[in-house]
């Protein structure tokens, strides 16, 4: 007999498993939480649990770097599916 499962539990098993449906989470998480690192900076990747991000400010770039670990517990906290978020890194091209 097949199991019958909700629309609540495919579209979290849908989140848990799709690092894209992840990034385009933070990437409006970023934007809500962030409103002044987002002016100068964007989410562009989320892979193996680790945000990329692309900035072209230096400044902006070593204040998330000294305050990474703050920043993940604040986006963590925000979101309502809990998925892993292990580092930020800057994505460079």
């Amino acid at each position: 007999m097949k199991k019958i499962y909700s629309i609540a539990e495919i579209v979290k098993f849908n989140i848990l498993t799709d690092d894209n449906i992840k990034r385009v989470i933070l990437a409006t998480k970023w934007k809500e939480l962030f409103k002044d690192l987002s002016e100068l900076s964007e989410i562009v990747n989320f892979r193996e649990n680790i945000i990329y991000l692309k900035t072209y400010d230096s400044t902006l770039k070593h204040y998330i770097f000294i305050n990474k670990k703050v920043i993940i517990e604040k986006i963590l906290e925000s979101l309502e599916i809990k998925f892993e978020i292990e580092d930020i890194k800057f994505y460079t091209k």
